[in-house]
């Protein structure tokens, strides 16, 4: 008795295609991620900018304000930015100003020790 062996091989093809296309989709997908995440990083750049700068002023008035003694109420910021928080501590390192500026949906935080 002899066997009969099958010459089909369509459904090898068939699972290699199917693999080679979910390899595909797959890298695609995780580069349209990438690239997506890419944009939104980059629209958020100057709101970025906008949010440290906040921080940075703020920073500046408080040691302004310790060295000249003025008491003069904290500036009101003009480009749609806020102070987020503002902490001074004082310690055995010294003055440590801690300030978090907010534009839009970005925050950005500056710690500085005098």
């Amino acid at each position: 008795m002899k066997k009969k062996i099958l010459k089909n091989n369509s459904g090898q093809t068939m699972l290699i295609t199917l693999l080679i296309l979910s390899t595909a989709f797959l890298v695609a997908m995780a580069l349209g991620g990438l690239v997506l995440y890419e944009l939104k990083s980059s629209i958020y750049t100057g709101e970025s900018t906008k949010a440290f700068y906040a921080a940075e002023s703020a920073v500046e008035w408080e040691l302004f304000e310790n060295i000249k003694k003025t008491n003069n109420d904290f500036p009101e910021m003009t480009n749609n930015t806020i102070i987020e928080s503002y902490k001074v501590e004082t310690t055995t390192e010294g003055l440590i100003i801690t300030v978090v500026g907010k534009s839009g949906n970005v925050s950005r935080a500056l710690q500085v020790t005098y």
